[in-house]
Formats: structure tokens, C-alpha cells, sequence
């Protein structure tokens, strides 16, 4: 029955995805990747060409190109379609690479709350995200949502490039590195796929998938369709999630050496989750690890009907491609994607222990007569808040590319702009939650009628935004920016790659002064002591715009010393551009300085008949090193906070060994590992592992497939250091926040029969290890005096501490079934 539903509603979609007049877009793919991978019609990411061996690529789950200027892994489609969970997302997948770590505390794939990925220590929005080029991310801030964007199901390939790459590489943050996701690869034959799963929490996921092939009298024209759905109760007590994505694609080559591209991507989610998505130590030792909402006690803030969130998205590109001579070729691309956002959810989800449950009642709680100013006191009522993050970006991209020989040396030159501009509303309103359920109101529509005026927003000021009450914030910000640049691949002596490069970024952001600023204290113009609020109001600043401006430089090598033995090296030049956080001050007159970095990176790749090997070493300083953490004046956002300057350092490599030479046919087995110090002053940054590791065991011959794969994540901090180095301690004198490493073990196996079917089971997480993988706040509570806890992971001996937690998922399975014709 869930399956048909799942199918009936994609269906439903797919008609109207189907007939709606989609605007296409997209950014290309970087030069150099598409030249060291592969472009046009029927080609895409998931070959290397590896030139003198007969290794088989496909084996590697992880593996670099002999062309690569940085340190790079690239993940296929095999690895993803046959050896990942079938709900799993991008940060779930991302999670075999090198320095890379990522997993979903609801179960694989299966939540959009607090899921991210770490690369080499640098949290998400400190390196970029592309798909099919596409540089993409929130406008507040570059940083992303694995459930809310391009299932596991839409991506035909990943190159993660640990590095800045070259000057036509795009982003808002890529000093950090690219995930770079591409679409399925078009093929010449037609095809039809189709997977169905069911598992643990009632897990189900359905996929079907349409290649069209060459149509006959279009010539090379191919139609890509795809429509999946997931649906789930989760791991996390009352979590649940339900979502369909819908994805078209065609290319078209509709003239010698000219191809054309339109690609439409949407995603609808529903998900009840609190915004404050983990829980206290005091619920955990009396509910359970498991715990997050309930359906029992409608007074009470964890109550599952008032924590809810629903988010719509969409990508869409045209992108026209070809050669105009012999010798020039050009690359045009424009492109637009949405995110929507819509949450409702409870002020406080706190409890303590079951003896004091209800203990969150004793702050009080009253509300505003919309009609009046009177305040009425209700002790017992539920304060919450409506969230609202909607914004629209579109962009363009040209490039132009021309071969040149100037004697003994040839090359390419490259040269192309970027452009982008963007639209963005955020908006919170507190409400009472118990006054407007029992009202039936609609939160996103009458919320104001219920402020509550206990909040800071409707307390300070009750004449807020033209009278509505409770306002916490109302933001109308915006971008216009504009990057040319250029780089010159020389090759001066045979097997020698030399690649400088130019790039200028001129990022303008702007902000509506009637809008209401999120954040700490800002000038307001009337109604608060000493020209002062407490918390938001109309924006006063005389900053109502700023420019970031930076000329950035790049240069990398590749040196093939054998066919199937290169060496590399790269130079770069970064910065992460300023985000809306500028107008979130407590006098917004001035902006934070840009953060910028120089980074440094050696490296080399080998192919033989049964192995391969890649390692490297990287150094980055950075300067005005932003990290994020909760705000003081508002524990559900989060604040910038510049640590100074920074260092990331350390060694990295990743291996696979093909074991027929042996006489194991069908064997494969790889490892790879890092070590990653990443410091400010002395001190190891938070939410920075020391290390990471991977290793596997792969059998695919004839009808039998399996693995097993492992991934340790090494011990890390939950906090940052003070200035002279110091950190919270606990009861024994050790770091408090200190989290040791933990490990997750998934196991897969198919069997394919009578031809077009194969029947698989995936299990996650196999040794059931669960592991405390992070937490969120630092009160420190707890950590001292009698009976106190040793270190955070210590929750038996917290009972008052506010502190929110994330611990690994259960063990769980699912049993797919798919068929291929």
C-alpha cells in the first residue's frame, strides 16, 4: 500500500512536472574536469582513462584521475547505485572519501535536520556544492540540505575536489574545496529501471527511471526521467519524513559539434522535526537515545503535531555548448534553483527527568491583544515560532576556450564570467502555540494573532512591523555579483601540464532597510531604553549594502612521469565572501573582514594492472577564520565568530587492490585514511576530527554481489578553545568536550536472476555501534562539584545541562528488489 501511494503521488507530480514550462539553466562543468573526464552527448564522469594498464576503474569505490591538478576522489555511479543504502543521500555516500565525514542520526538519508558533512575539519559552507556545475546553497550563509536536494537516485557520479581548483572553478566558499554532483549519463540505448525497498522504521523507497536512447529521426537526442519517493518513521521517536523528487533531462546534439541541454529538477518534503533537533541529557536517560518527539502529551513542547517542517526546491538549466572553429569553442549556461522553507515549532523542547517533566512550564508564557496592548498572562501555554527561509537565485555562465601551438609550446586558453543575482525573505514570528491549536489557526497565516509576549520580540516593542506582534525577524536581502576569469594551460615539454589563472570577485549584498534584522542587539527608532532593544527591530544601520572585491590567483602542475604514474602540485589563492551576518550586528555600521586563504598542495596518483594508489599533503592558512555556533541571544540560530587566523594541514591517500592476480576473481579490497590538524593558535578547532579511515572488501562476479565497508571517524572537540588555548574541563580534569572516535559498518548483498531482476539487502550501521557523534551548545553545566560528569559523553551526570545531542542510528535493513530492461 505505501509503495502505491508513493507511486500514485509521484505520478500525480510527474504530470504536472511534465507539462510545466520549466526555465533550464546551469554553470558548466570545469574545464578541467570535463576534459580529464569526459563531456558532451553520452558522456559523463564515471570513466577515467587511465592509459598503459589494464585496471578496471569501476572497481574502485574511490579513486583520482592521472590528469587530477589537486587532490581529488571520484565516486561512480556503481558504487552509489550498488553499495549504498537505497534511501541513501549525498552525505551519506560523500562519507567513503578521505577526510570527509557525514551521517544521518535518523537513519541513512532519512532526515534534513543537522545533517552535514565535514571536509578536512572545515564544516559545511566552508567548501562548495555543485550539480552539473551548478554552484548552490542557502543565501544566508553557502551551506546546504542532503534531503532537500538530489536524492541518491539523481546522481550519476561525484568528483570531490580537495582543493580551490583552478580559476574557473565557481562558489561562494570553494577555498574549502567542490562536491561536484552530475546528473545520470545519457546513453545511446534505451533503458528502463525500476527499484521498490522496504525496511527498518518502516522505511520505504521507490525509484523508476526512463532513458529514452537515441530518438529516431532526432538524432542524437536522448530524454533522461527520473521519479523516486521515500517515505519513513525514522530512527528518532516520531520523526518521520516523506519526500518525491522529479527530475528530466534532455540532450540534444542538434548540429555537427553543437549540443544543447535542458535539465529540470524538483524536490517536496514533509518532516516532523523539532528545530532544536537533539536531545538533553536528562531526556536521554529518561527516554532513551532514540528520543526526539511524542504524540501523548499536547502540552508538553515536544509534542509531534507542533514541530513540523515542509520544504519545496527546485534546479532547472539550459546550457548550449559547441565549437565555433576548429580552434574556439564556447560554453553558455544559465540557470536558476529555489528553496523554499517552512517551519513550525515549539520555543523550548526541554525536559528534565521524569520526576520534574514538565519543568519548561515554570518560564511563564502571556499574550498581546492584537486589538490592544494589554498583556494576559497564561503560565501554562506553549511559546513557539513560525520560520520561513525562501529564496530564488538565478545566474549565468559563459565560457569561451581556444587551442593555440606558440612554437614548442602548446595549450589552451580559458576565459569566461560568471554572473549572479539573488532574492531572499527569512522571517520568524513567535506565537502561542496553545492559544492558535485551539483556535485551529494556521500558523503561517495568523500567528501573529497569538505573539507571545514572554518572547523578546513582542516584549520589547509591541508596535513592531506595522503593528503584527511577535516579530522575531524579517529580512529582504540580496546579491548581484559578477566574477570574469581566465587561465592558461601550457604544456612547455612533453607530459607537462602547467595551468596559471586569474579570477575577480565582485560580490555586492544589500538589505532592505524596512526589514526586521535577526541577531543580536540593533539600533531601533523608538520604544526601548537608551535607543536600545534586546532583540530585533526596524534595521538602522547605515550599512544597507557592501561589496566584497578580491582579485584571487591559481597555478597547478601535472607532471605524468609514466603514463600511469603523475605528480601534481597547486597554488591558490581563497576567500569565503561575507553572508547576510554582516547586517546581524549590534550596530550594523561596519562588516566583518572578508576570510581569506592561501593554500598549498602536493600530490600523486598511480595506476597498475591491479592497484591504484593516490596520496597528497595540503597546507592552508586562513585569515579571519569564521566558525558557527549557537547565538547567546538566541540559542536556535546560529552566530559567526571570527577565531583569528587558522591552519589546516595534514596527509591524505586512498588505495584499491584488485585480487584476480591472486586467483580471487571478483575481490576487491581498498583503504584510505587522513591525518587532519586543524588549528587555531594551538588549539584543534571544533567539530575538526583528527583523522579519518576507510576500508573495504568488494565480491561482484557473475550473479553474487557483496561488500562490507567501514568508516572510523577519529576523536574530535565539541567546543573551541579560549583565546590563551584553555577549554571547559571536567570532573577529572580532562577536556569536557571531547568526543572519542566511533565507527559505522555497512553491509550489502545482491543476487540478480532471471536476467533483467536482482533482489539486494543493505544493512547499516552492522555492529549496532551508537556512538555519541555530536552535540550542540556548551553550557558546561554539570562538569564540576560533587557527583559531576567526567566529560560530555557522561549524560547520566547531567541532568541539568541544556546541551543537545546526536548519537549514531540503530542497526537497520532494507530489502530491495529491482528490475533492468
Amino acid at each position: 500500500m505505501l509503495e502505491r501511494r508513493i507511486a500514485a503521488r509521484l505520478m500525480a507530480r510527474a504530470s504536472t512536472f511534465a507539462l510545466c514550462g520549466a526555465v533550464f539553466a546551469t554553470v558548466a562543468v570545469a574545464a578541467d574536469v570535463a576534459d580529464t573526464i569526459g563531456g558532451g552527448v553520452g558522456t559523463g564522469t564515471e570513466t577515467i582513462v587511465v592509459t598503459g594498464t589494464k585496471f578496471n576503474a569501476e572497481a574502485a569505490p574511490a579513486k583520482a584521475s592521472i590528469n587530477t591538478t589537486e587532490p581529488q576522489t571520484i565516486i561512480t555511479k556503481s558504487y552509489i547505485e550498488n553499495l549504498t543504502n537505497p534511501s541513501a543521500d549525498y552525505v551519506t555516500v560523500l562519507a567513503i572519501a578521505p577526510s570527509l565525514t557525514g551521517l544521518d542520526v535518523n537513519g541513512p538519508g532519512l532526515s534534513d535536520g543537522n545533517v552535514k558533512n565535514t571536509l578536512r575539519g572545515m564544516p559545511d559552507g566552508n567548501f562548495g556544492m555543485t550539480y552539473d556545475g551548478i554552484p548552490f546553497g542557502d543565501t544566508n550563509g553557502p551551506t546546504h540540505h542532503s534531503a532537500s536536494y538530489f536524492p541518491g537516485t539523481t546522481i550519476g557520479s561525484i568528483n570531490v575536489e580537495r582543493g580551490p581548483g583552478n580559476a574557473g572553478n565557481l562558489g561562494a566558499s570553494t577555498w574549502g574545496g567542490s562536491i561536484n554532483m552530475y546528473s545520470e549519463v545519457l546513453n545511446p540505448d534505451m533503458g528502463v529501471k525500476a527499484s521498490a525497498s522496504r525496511g527498518s522504521w518502516n522505511t520505504s523507497t521507490l525509484d523508476l527511471n526512463f532513458q529514452s536512447g537515441d530518438i529516431s529521426g532526432l538524432g542524437k537526442t536522448r530524454i533522461l526521467a527520473d521519479f523516486s519517493g521515500v517515505q519513513t518513521e525514522g530512527y528518532l521517536t516520531n520523526q518521520s519524513m516523506m519526500k518525491d523528487n522529479e527530475l528530466l533531462k534532455l540532450e540534444s546534439e542538434f548540429a555537427p559539434g553543437w549540443t544543447l541541454t535542458l535539465f529540470a529538477n524538483r524536490n517536496n518534503l514533509h518532516q516532523h522535526v523539532s528545530d532544536k533537533n537533539g536531545a538533553t541529557a536528562a531526556q536521554i536517560v529518561t527516554y532513551g537515545k532514540q528520543y526526539s518527539l511524542q504524540k501523548n502529551d499536547p502540552t508538553a513542547p515536544d509534542y509531534y503535531g507542533y514541530n513540523y517542517a515542509d520544504k519545496i526546491t527546485d534546479m532547472d538549466y539550459v546550457r548550449l555548448r559547441g565549437a565555433v572553429t576548429d580552434w574556439l569553442s564556447i560554453d553558455d549556461q544559465a540557470y536558476t534553483y529555489a528553496y523554499v522553507n517552512k517551519t513550525v515549532t515549539t520555543t523550548s523542547t526541554q525536559q528534565t527527568f521524569s520526576g520534574n517533566a514538565l519543568a519548561w512550564k515554570t518560564i511563564g508564557t502571556s499574550l498581546i491583544d492584537p486589538n490592544t496592548s494589554k498583556v494576559t498572562k497564561f503560565a501554562n501555554d506553549l511559546p513557539g515560532y513560525t520560520k520561513l527561509n525562501a529564496y530564488r537565485v538565478w545566474g549565468n555562465v559563459f565560457r569561451a576556450s581556444a587551442d593555440f601551438t606558440a612554437g614548442p609550446v602548446t595549450g589552451q586558453i580559458r576565459a569566461g564570467v560568471w554572473w549572479e543575482g539573488q532574492a531572499t525573505e527569512r522571517q520568524r514570528y513567535y506565537f502561542d502555540v496553545t492559544k492558535c491549536a485551539a483556535a485551529n489557526c494556521s500558523p503561517f497565516h495568523q500567528a501573529w494573532l497569538y505573539a507571545d509576549a514572554s518572547n523578546k520580540s513582542a516584549s520589547t516593542d509591541p508596535s513592531l512591523y506595522q503593528g503584527r506582534y511577535g516579530v522575531g525577524y524579517l529580512e529582504h536581502t540580496g546579491w548581484n555579483q559578477i566574477e570574469p576569469f581566465v587561465e592558461v594551460e601550457l604544456h612547455p615539454i612533453e607530459n607537462l601540464t602547467i595551468t596559471p589563472g586569474f579570477k575577480y570577485i565582485d560580490w555586492n549584498h544589500t538589505v532592505d532597510p524596512n526589514s526586521v534584522i535577526s541577531g543580536t542587539t540593533t539600533t531601533a527608532t523608538t520604544g526601548c531604553a537608551g535607543n536600545k532593544c534586546q532583540g530585533p527591530a526596524f534595521y538602522n544601520g547605515t550599512v544597507t549594502s557592501f561589496t566584497t572585491s578580491r582579485p584571487l590567483y591559481f597555478a597547478t602542475a601535472n607532471y605524468k612521469i609514466e603514463p600511469n604514474w603523475s605528480t601534481y602540485f597547486q597554488f591558490a589563492t581563497g576567500i569565503y565572501v561575507p553572508d547576510i551576518s554582516v547586517f546581524e550586528q549590534q550596530k550594523p555600521n561596519t562588516f566583518p573582514a572578508a576570510m581569506t586563504t592561501v593554500n598549498y598542495q602536493f600530490g600523486t596518483v598511480y595506476y597498475a594492472d591491479n592497484f591504484s594508489i593516490d596520496a597528497d599533503v595540503y597546507y592552508i592558512a586562513a585569515k579571519h577564520n569564521y566558525t558557527y555556533s549557537n547565538c547567546v541571544s538566541d540559542p536556535s540560530q546560529q552566530c559567526a565568530t571570527d577565531t583569528g587566523d587558522a591552519t589546516y594541514k595534514g596527509i591524505e591517500g586512498e588505495a584499491t587492490y584488485n585480487l584476480s592476480d591472486l586467483g580471487f576473481d571478483g575481490v576487491t579490497i581498498f583503504s584510505n585514511g587522513s591525518l587532519n590538524s586543524a588549528k587555531s593558535g594551538f588549539a584543534q578547532l571544533k567539530n575538526a576530527p583528527y583523522w579519518t579511515a576507510a576500508a573495504g572488501l568488494i565480491y561482484d562476479l557473475g550473479d553474487i554481489r557483496f561488500s562490507l565497508i567501514d568508516k572510523t571517524v577519529g576523536q574530535q572537540y565539541m567546543d573551541n578553545a579560549s583565546a590563551n588555548g584553555t577549554r571547559t574541563l571536567g570532573a577529572d580534569g580532562q577536556p569536557f568536550y571531547r568526543l572519542p572516535a566511533y565507527s559505522t559498518l555497512n553491509f550489502t548483498t545482491a543476487y540478480k536472476f532471471a536476467e533483467h531482476f536482482e533482489v539486494s539487502v543493505s544493512v547499516n550501521n552492522l555492529l549496532d555501534d551508537r556512538s555519541l557523534v555530536s552535540t550542540s551548545g556548551t553550557d558546561g553545566k554539570d562538569s564540576t562539584g560533587v557527583g559531576a560528569a567526567m566529560s560530555v559523553s557522561d549524560y547520566m551526570h547531567r541532568p541539568t545541562s541544556t546541551d543537545q545531542y546526536y548519537f549514531q542510528s540503530s542497526r537497520s535493513f532494507q530489502v530491495s528488489l529491482k528490475a533492468k530492461i
